[in-house]
């Protein structure tokens, strides 16, 4: 079974290079894409993440950090309800919303999607339901509405990712944790080869096939095992934030 992967741009932004590969590159700032991934098969249509919801209170974090220097920007155009229009989606019609992890520009959309199956991590989800919970900030990072919506589910509306668990022909899931507790990624196979979506873990294909780790990790032991573990399982990887994603290796936007 081979899928079809659509590349969607979400918004954009820039962090420091330390950031991006680990106390590395400390004069240089990174732009950055955020994207949504659209999987379509025979009858099958899931989401990759369903991207940013109010970036106002994003910005105003980065604000506090960063004195203006850096911004989100999410155009209309490129925002969840302009993506689906583009693809042509009813979102009651998506079978399946994968939430690489909780982040607000990768899970802040999942309610729009009532008929779809929520495929997430089950160690990420364990550990954000613990009274203590260190790795999970109170804060716009982490938005509550998806944790409510999830919550809400009943039990055979979502699936909780093992290591190696298959979502369907030619498509299975692993926990790497790393940057947080909940991140996980999805091997797709396609006519190119496997394509492993590798949450944000990586927010580079540099990271990952030069072995190069993120700096925004809380883990830094996970974050090897996982590129070790992409690399075995993959042809080539999709990271959530890599503008050569779209600009120079799929420019066409789509993946068959």
């Amino acid at each position: 079974m081979n899928y079809e992967i659509e590349i969607y741009r979400n918004g954009f932004t820039k962090a420091p290079g330390p950031e991006i590969f680990y106390l590395n590159d400390w004069e240089k700032e990174y732009e950055l894409f955020t994207y949504v991934y659209v999987i379509r098969g025979e009858n099958l249509l899931m989401l990759y993440d369903t991207g940013c919801g109010d970036i106002d209170i994003i910005n105003e974090m980065l604000f506090k950090e960063f004195k203006g220097k850096i911004t989100f920007d999410l155009p209309k155009d490129e925002n969840i309800e302009a993506i689906l229009n583009k693809a042509r989606i009813d979102p009651l019609n998506v079978n399946y919303v994968f939430l690489s992890h909780l982040h607000h520009d990768h899970s802040s959309n999942v309610g729009l999607f009532k008929n779809a199956k929520v495929i997430l991590s089950r160690t990420g989800w364990i550990n954000y339901k613990l009274e203590n919970r260190p790795y999970y900030y109170d804060n716009p990072l982490f938005p509550k509405a998806p944790i409510k919506y999830i919550d809400s589910l009943p039990p055979e509306k979502t699936v909780f990712i093992d290591n190696g668990t298959e979502i369907a022909p030619g498509m299975y899931s692993f926990w790497v944790g790393g940057h947080t507790p909940c991140c996980a990624a999805l091997v797709v196979q396609t006519a190119q080869g496997r394509a492993a979506l590798t949450s944000d873990i990586a927010f580079m294909e540099k990271n990952i096939t030069e072995d190069k780790p993120i700096g925004f990790f809380y883990n830094l032991w996970e974050i090897y095992e996982g590129y070790k573990k992409i690399r075995q399982n993959s042809d080539f990887v999709l990271t959530s934030h890599d503008p050569d994603v779209l600009l120079k290796r799929f420019p066409s936007g789509i993946i068959k």
